[in-house]
């Protein structure tokens, strides 16, 4: 009898002794010594063994199976448990008050948005917004999470009343509300988001730098620099005791940087408050396959945050490598958690989680295609309809439809790649986007493998 490995594995040399097994539909996560890494690497076991270990705790944990077929089933058994499970899961609405924008920023993905006629919601808009909200758990089933405020830039003296009304609403029905902001009117706004700070979960502020590099990339449309409003803008939330989550967009023009923005974080004593997290991310262009300076790949932009890293140990236990998707299921299961799902579907929105109210009536699900009007799964203006051609393209999108992805190793840590990137790119959404997932991998590993040997006390 012959055993097989797993289609799912991947494995790598920490050191002279140990590598590093993981098994990306199982989530199985492992240190086992690289002689049997190699046995298993050339599959040169002996069948009779399989009771005993070492070889009984590779079959157990799915690096091995009696035969292909069993781990198709598995395979196909995980996805239908998570389509049961994806019934239960509740849905976002998301308010674009303006497709406006106060700031020019120089890597904006919504750089036609201000062009389009409809600019603003309209009361009537808002009003059948609140409709809607009220209307699809009762027409479609779906419980709802929360809201979110989106543009554009929601927070705009014209929107002002428009974010009381929402918040107000959001309130009154026990939704939680997050806003997602340049964080540039956090002062104007104060007034109203410390009225509703029991409703409001968080605000997302996007800081990119110290003030010379943040104003560099992150300007008014007359050229001035935004980081002022913005630093002043995080310090008053929380002293009000509102959630800031900093997201800091990440290239090779300002990673060097970090450095100077963990200096001005602590200078700020922002670190101190409950209220503050921050969050790294790779600035991305999904409408091509190629990377053009300061946009590099990943593996490249990986490789400098971690020679920072290891000149600021500091920083690390801030930033975290989260923002490379590749690595994120091994960091979780290094921090505790005791397994992780694969991923059928790359993200919320190619699971029609995200509902987005905008300013033209229509509903879109990518925040990156807002807009975009044959991108939108529906109307809600003047009355709520959902078009089922345009949502099937987006769910019916997923790693067993795809058949590079059903030979892939990474599909269930990768889901396909962006949905919406594969509709830029190939005009065609059931191709993948693929991503260098094994170079980050092998990067990571290379640089963090013995601290994850750490980890598992070896």
């Amino acid at each position: 009898m012959k055993l097989f490995p797993s289609r799912y594995n991947y494995q790598c040399k920490i050191n002279s002794r140990y590598s590093i097994l993981n098994n990306f539909l199982t989530g199985a996560l492992d240190i086992i010594e690289n002689n049997i890494a190699e046995k298993l690497l050339g599959n040169d076991f002996n069948p009779e063994e399989k009771n005993s270990d070492p070889l009984s705790s590779l079959i157990e944990r799915g690096y091995l199976y009696e035969n292909p077929a069993a781990e198709k089933s598995l395979f196909n058994e995980l996805f239908e448990n998570f389509k049961i499970k994806l019934k239960d899961r509740p849905i976002k609405f998301v308010f674009c008050p303006s497709y406006i924008c106060n700031l020019k920023c120089s890597y904006c993905f919504e750089k036609g948005l201000s062009k389009k006629r409809e600019k603003f919601m309209t009361p009537e808009l808002l009003k059948t917004g609140f409709n809607t909200i009220k209307e699809f758990p009762k027409k479609y089933g779906k419980k709802i999470s929360s809201v979110e405020l989106f543009g554009g830039e929601p927070l705009l003296k014209r929107t002002k009343d428009m974010v009381f009304e929402i918040l107000d609403f959001s309130s009154k029905e026990g939704i939680k509300v997050s806003i997602i902001t340049n964080g540039v009117m956090v002062k104007e706004f104060i007034e109203i988001l410390n009225d509703f700070k029991n409703t409001i979960e968080m605000l997302q502020v996007t800081l990119d730098g110290p003030e010379f590099i943040h104003d560099a990339r992150r300007k008014f449309y007359s050229g001035k620099g935004s980081f002022k409003n913005i630093s002043e803008g995080i310090s008053l939330l929380l002293k009000n005791g509102i959630n800031a989550n900093v997201r800091v967009n990440i290239d090779m023009e300002n990673i060097d940087f970090l450095p100077d923005l963990y200096s001005l974080i602590e200078e700020m004593k922002w670190l101190e408050s409950p209220h503050f997290k921050i969050q790294p991310s790779k600035v991305t262009d999904h409408s091509t396959t190629e990377y053009k300076y300061p946009v590099v790949r990943d593996h490249i932009l990986m490789e400098k945050l971690i020679e920072i890293y290891n000149d600021h140990p500091q920083i690390e236990d801030v930033f975290k490598l989260y923002m490379f998707k590749p690595v994120r299921h091994i960091l979780d299961i290094v921090n505790g958690a005791e397994n992780v799902s694969p991923r059928y579907y790359n993200c919320e929105s190619n699971l029609i989680e995200l509902y987005m109210l905008c300013p033209d009536g229509y509903i879109y699900t990518c925040p990156e295609s807002i807009g975009i009007e044959n991108t939108a799964i529906g109307k809600y203006f003047p009355q709520l309809e959902l078009f089922g051609k345009r949502t099937k393209m987006w769910t019916e999108r997923n790693i067993l439809v795809m058949q590079k992805c059903r030979e892939c190793r990474f599909a269930p840590i990768c889901g396909g790649g962006c949905p919406y990137a594969s509709m830029l790119i190939y005009r065609d959404n059931l191709q993948p986007v693929c991503e260098d997932f094994q170079p980050v991998l092998d990067t990571f590993i290379r640089h963090r493998g013995e601290k994850i040997l750490q980890k598992f006390s070896l």
